[in-house]
């Protein structure tokens, strides 16, 4: 069975290795790179935290979590899946996650977003989110964000000017010119 990445394209084909003990034949793009790698992988489960669908898997005989977006394209095998003697679903996703979630993340951001964008922006940001989202307080909102590096910030242009950093002047300045590119890019209309 094969897919490519889409709508539910790659998930399908993930589910059935899963659900048949399949190992997959992935072509996977890492975070931060330009172009997918080939893995072979040992599926122990799927897992939806924040709306993200994620595989656990072995590679090598390592534990990996594989973001479901990421995938160009899913093979199951037709080899059965090859997991690691005791070792089940929910062991593997509470140590891959604490690994996730305890990556340092050193740059504090404060931003000030729209009351009608506050619910919108605490699902899609929970992972940055330093603690609960507060409550709407009028029309703007501060809510207390970290990032691993200032050019991590910049998914906070998604929200255009509903969203606006107060602090750092270092993330405030990045954002800047990235719009700043991106309108440039953008006005000159051929």
């Amino acid at each position: 069975m094969d897919a490519a990445a889409g709508p539910g394209g790659a998930l399908g084909v993930l589910q059935a290795a899963v659900f048949t003990d399949r190992r997959l034949r992935l072509r996977y793009r890492s975070s931060g790179q330009g172009s997918a790698s080939e893995r072979v992988v040992d599926p122990y489960g799927l897992v939806c935290k924040a709306g993200i669908w994620y595989l656990v898997a072995d590679q090598d005989g390592e534990p990996r979590l594989f973001r479901v977006s990421r995938v160009a394209s899913a093979v199951a095998d037709e080899d059965p899946v090859r997991r690691r003697d005791g070792v089940d679903l929910a062991g593997l996703w509470a140590s891959l996650r604490r690994e996730v979630e305890d990556r340092p993340a050193p740059v504090p951001v404060v931003v000030r977003v729209r009351q009608e964008w506050l619910d919108m922006f605490g699902r899609i940001c929970a992972a940055h989110l330093t603690g609960p989202l507060p409550a709407a307080a009028g029309e703007w909102t501060e809510v207390r964000l970290r990032f691993a590096a200032v050019p991590a910030a910049r998914t906070l242009l998604s929200f255009g000017g509903n969203v606006e950093v107060t602090s750092p002047p270092e993330v405030r300045a990045d954002l800047a010119a990235v719009a700043a590119e991106v309108v440039a890019c953008y006005s000159n209309v051929r």
